[in-house]
């Protein structure tokens, strides 16, 4: 049923307008796909850095094995009518499953640790999509959205459940990347002072010289 909705209501894709350095704009789909690449590379990776390598230890289980009530709740968290990753299942599909369906994503969870098995979750596809507004060629001017497998993003909120208590101690000034905090207002309250300061100083030097 969802596989027969989800080709009735799809769009018909079309590569995104790219105009290659001359300003031309280009028709290969191999050639857009060369042009995108190699700018949002150079955005995504850093070739002066290493990479970091994946978590080698011995394997063993975990002493608190993920359960089928844990699979279930990330589950439930998934949004619908998101396009898929790599592995084309929807997240309608992982929603209204087979009863077995999160006892067997608990147990090849459980045996990936237990192993020290690679899931090989974490590619994605990316995909560029015009920034409103803007005028069509230029690859700046394309917006990258990466499309992940839905298991890895059931992985990741059972992870981020279960770390939850622990961060909720991390310090006040941490603000990235946690609940009802924003890093736009300590840049904001930085630039005040900053200003506050620059201000006070020119006082004292005009003070000074009077």
């Amino acid at each position: 049923m969802f596989k027969a909705i989800k080709v009735l209501n799809r769009k018909q894709f079309t590569n995104p307008q790219v105009n290659d350095k001359d300003g031309k704009k280009v028709t290969s789909p191999m050639e857009i796909q060369n042009i995108i690449t190699k700018r949002f590379k150079s955005k995504f990776r850093d070739e002066r850095t290493e990479d970091i390598q994946p978590f080698s230890g011995q394997p063993r289980a975990l002493n608190n094995p993920i359960s089928e009530k844990e699979v279930r709740q990330s589950i439930k968290q998934l949004n619908n009518g998101r396009a898929p990753g790599e592995d084309n299942i929807c997240n309608e599909y992982l929603k209204f499953p087979p009863e077995i369906l999160d006892n067997q994503i608990a147990m090849i969870i459980n045996k990936t640790f237990e192993n020290h098995e690679d899931q090989d979750i974490n590619n994605g596809i990316l995909v560029t999509l015009p920034k409103p507004g803007r005028p069509k060629g230029p690859p700046q001017n394309l917006r990258p959205v990466t499309l992940l497998n839905s298991i890895r993003k059931v992985f990741s909120t059972m992870a981020l459940t279960r770390v939850r208590p622990a961060v909720e101690n991390i310090s006040c000034s941490q603000s990235g990347f946690m609940p009802n905090r924003s890093t736009s207002n300590v840049v904001w309250a930085h630039r005040w002072i900053s200003a506050k300061v620059l201000n006070y100083a020119e006082i004292e030097k005009k003070t000074s010289q009077g």
